[in-house]
């Protein structure tokens, strides 16, 4: 914390750093990680949900310490708890030696849309906590509101989880996505931050599907970790290593995750599959743009970015721009929000190194934003990621100061206008926020 104080002190003022230094003590002591260290028994932990294969399912993910004597069940309704939907079950040891390991799935079927749904885990007659979660409209004329960010930690993500959790627990959003890199690391202290990490976000992904995108941290004993927590849209579970890309429609949006790490592990072998499997997605999207027009992709790692760093992003050899930004150009890829980067930076409508204009009315590229600022563990939660030296012509807006964590609010208005807004977590306050207006969605010319 004394380290964190004072490079804050080196970039930016007293008060503003008391601020933060203030904010931040007081959430270690005031945020206890309920645990349980027992595991002789079943009882019901680190709840989340997420999206199924389409609007009228919704995935309930769940951990106990021991086996079940029988199966786990989620009791779910409208006004009371008269349905039920009973769980499925892995168990992981790998990477997880002192972690919970008994993992439970189960899929809340043909729930009525706008609907707020109660819903509890029972394992064994032991009763999780009653939640809450609100169905989504299944048309595509409405304007459903998103929250953003990669790269929170255990503790570097205190600040940001008291504003994250009251924001969720309003059921004002349709979604959260989390752009890759979790808890850092999952597998630490042989999986048991991994085990308070989602403890911890349980206050925002028990309320909101928790949408994920796989980072570099997630890469340790095979992504297993990721590939078991998680439960993604028409994905098998626990997901299989050899596809972590997915992709979901809500509203107006279709929504794309993608995995960047295909260019940086097991020697590339995925990337055919994913590219392969990414053209036929878009290819259908794009004959369903006069319904749902907008077409948005996430992933970790970005294409550019302006860090004082050698990661991918900075070099004019990137991988991942390599690998992905012509066939996202081609398909017409509205916005591409990316992590990795501990700062949040925005560009102009960028191809090839060169910007197609300096505004965001029907522009004729696809807008970046980087949103990697949540608060990753790095540098006793620092999270130094440099972006205060030379810049290329792409970059609209940049901030990085020590301590300065924040996510993004995505929302489409309608068919032609969608509004970003990046959310300072220490006062509340929006640090950046711009329109991007496209009356001609589809293929850039």
């Amino acid at each position: 914390m004394i380290i964190k104080l004072f490079v804050c002190l080196l970039f930016t003022n007293l008060v503003l750093c008391s601020e933060i230094f203030n904010s931040d003590s007081s959430s270690s002591n005031d945020e206890e990680i309920p645990r349980n260290d027992e595991k002789h028994d079943a009882i019901p932990e680190q709840i989340h949900i997420a999206i199924g294969t389409n609007l009228s399912q919704i995935v309930v993910v769940f951990a106990t310490g021991n086996d079940p004597k029988s199966p786990c069940a989620v009791h779910y309704g409208v006004d009371e708890l008269n349905f039920t939907s009973e769980a499925e079950k892995s168990y992981f040891f790998y990477g997880n030696w002192k972690g919970v390991q008994f993992h439970h799935r189960a899929v809340l079927q043909d729930l009525l849309p706008e609907q707020v749904y109660q819903y509890q885990v029972v394992c064994d007659q032991n009763s999780g906590e009653i939640f809450r979660f609100k169905t989504c409209c299944l048309e595509t004329n409405w304007s459903p509101e998103f929250i953003v960010y990669g790269d929170m930690g255990l503790s570097g993500g205190e600040p940001t989880l008291h504003l994250l959790s009251m924001e969720s627990q309003s059921l004002n959003y349709a979604a959260v996505l989390h752009v890759g890199d979790f808890a850092y690391d999952f597998h630490n202290d042989d999986g048991r931050v991994g085990d308070d990490f989602m403890r911890r976000i349980q206050s925002i992904a028990a309320y909101v599907p928790y949408m994920t995108a796989p980072g570099n941290h997630e890469s340790f004993f095979d992504f297993v970790h990721y590939r078991t927590r998680f439960s993604m849209p028409s994905l098998p579970w626990p997901m299989e290593k050899s596809k972590l890309w997915f992709s979901f429609d809500i509203g107006p949006i279709h929504f794309i995750s993608y995995s960047t790490e295909v260019y940086f592990f097991d020697d590339m072998q995925f990337v055919k599959a994913q590219y392969d499997w990414l053209l036929e997605d878009l290819k259908q999207a794009n004959a369903m743009r006069s319904v749902r027009p907008w077409v948005i992709a996430f992933g970790h790692r970005p294409m550019y970015c302006s860090n004082m760093n050698r990661d991918d992003c900075t070099k004019p050899t990137s991988l991942v721009r390599k690998g992905l930004e012509q066939l996202f150009f081609e398909q017409g890829v509205d916005l591409i929000i990316q992590a990795h980067e501990h700062s949040y930076e925005r560009l102009w409508p960028v191809f090839n190194e060169t910007i197609t204009q300096t505004h965001y009315v029907d522009p004729r590229a696809p807008v970046h934003v980087i949103s990697g600022s949540a608060g990753c563990n790095e540098f006793h939660g620092v999270c130094v990621n440099p972006i205060l030296g030379p810049r290329g012509p792409w970059s609209a807006f940049r901030a990085w100061l020590p301590g300065l964590y924040g996510f993004g609010k995505l929302k489409a208005f309608n068919s032609t206008h969608l509004y970003w807004s990046q959310v300072l977590a220490v006062n509340n306050q929006t640090m950046d926020e711009f329109w991007l207006i496209q009356h001609n969605h589809g293929p850039f010319p």
